[in-house]
C-alpha cells in the first residue's frame, strides 16, 4: 500500500471512530485533523472534498463487506430464490455493519444529498444486482409467484431501504417490529414470508 493510499485509510479510520463516538452531526472537520498527526486540513481536502465525502467514504468501506455476504448468498446453489431473499434480509437486520451505519448516520431526511445517493445505489445496484435476479431465480424454481418481477423487485427495494428505514422514518423497535409484520402480509401473495419470528421477536427486544 503506497503512502498516499495509507494516509487516506488513516483519515477514513480515524473519522469513523469519530462518527461512531460524537455521531455525524458533532464532528467537525477539526476534530479529525485533531486526532491525525501532522496531517492539515489542506492534506485532508486534498483526498476529500467535505465531511460528506469523507462518510460516504466510511459507508462504502463498511458496505463492501456487507456486498460480500451478499455476493454470497446470491451465489449459493443450495438455496432456491425465496431462500436467498430472506437469508439476504436477515443478514442486513442486525447485522453488526448495518448497526453501525444506523448509529453513526445523520438523518437522512436532513441531508439530501446522502438521501439522494443513497437512492440512487438503492435504484443502481441493490435492486439490479442483487433483489431482481434472485426473484427471477424465485420465479424459475417455483419459489416466488409474480407476474411483475421488475415492479416486485422495486416494491421490496423500497420497503426495505426506505419504509424500514430508521434513518428516515425512525421508530421505536416495537414500532419496526410491526411493520415487519406488515410487510409479511403484503408479500403473502407472492409466496414470501420475509421476517420469520424469530427475527421480528429479536427486534421486539432489543
Amino acid at each position: 500500500m503506497d503512502n498516499k493510499e495509507n494516509t487516506r485509510n488513516k483519515i477514513i479510520n480515524v473519522a469513523c471512530e469519530l462518527f461512531l463516538t460524537k455521531g455525524y452531526e458533532e464532528t467537525r472537520i477539526s476534530d479529525i485533523i485533531n486526532r491525525l498527526d501532522g496531517l492539515t486540513k489542506g492534506a485532508i481536502y486534498h483526498y476529500f472534498e467535505s465531511k460528506e465525502d469523507i462518510f460516504n467514504s466510511v459507508v462504502n468501506e463498511i458496505g463492501n463487506k456487507n456486498i460480500q455476504i451478499f455476493d454470497e448468498i446470491k451465489r449459493d446453489k443450495s438455496l432456491n430464490g425465496v431462500e436467498k431473499l430472506i437469508k439476504i434480509v436477515k443478514s442486513s437486520f442486525g447485522n453488526e455493519n448495518m448497526e453501525t451505519i444506523t448509529y453513526m448516520s445523520p438523518n437522512l431526511l436532513d441531508n439530501p444529498k446522502l438521501l439522494s445517493a443513497f437512492i440512487i445505489e438503492i435504484r443502481d445496484i441493490t435492486i439490479p444486482q442483487y433483489i431482481q435476479p434472485i426473484i427471477n431465480e424465485g420465479i424459475a424454481d417455483g419459489s416466488i409467484k409474480t407476474k411483475y418481477p421488475n415492479e416486485t423487485s422495486e416494491m421490496i427495494a423500497v420497503l426495505l431501504n426506505l419504509w424500514l428505514n430508521p434513518l428516515i422514518f425512525q421508530s421505536e423497535q416495537i414500532k419496526l417490529s410491526n411493520k415487519m409484520k406488515i410487510v409479511n402480509m403484503m408479500l403473502e401473495k407472492f409466496g414470501v414470508k420475509l421476517f420469520d419470528e424469530e427475527l421480528i421477536s429479536k427486534i421486539e427486544n432489543q
